[in-house]
């Protein structure tokens, strides 16, 4: 039998990139929880409330904290 579930990713609210987990092969967990847990022990952040991924945050030393990249576009490149 195949049976349709409803599952849950971690997503970057910047880029959009889902989280999977290279090791287990997990692209999807049954809670929400779960899915922001693993996120957020590989390496993504929460930054006001979203998530971001690797690719999409750094770190500020001045303001000793994580602050989301901003695109060339918003930078007036």
């Amino acid at each position: 039998m195949i049976r349709k579930v409803d599952m849950y990713q971690c997503v970057c609210d910047r880029c959009g990139k889902p989280f999977e987990d290279d090791f287990h092969g997990f692209a999807a967990w049954t809670d929400e929880e779960s899915a922001e847990c693993v996120a957020m022990e590989n390496g993504w952040e929460t930054i006001g409330g979203n998530h971001y991924c690797p690719d999409c945050y750094e770190y500020d030393e001045e303001t000793d904290s994580f602050i989301v990249k901003q695109d060339k576009k918003e930078k007036g490149e």
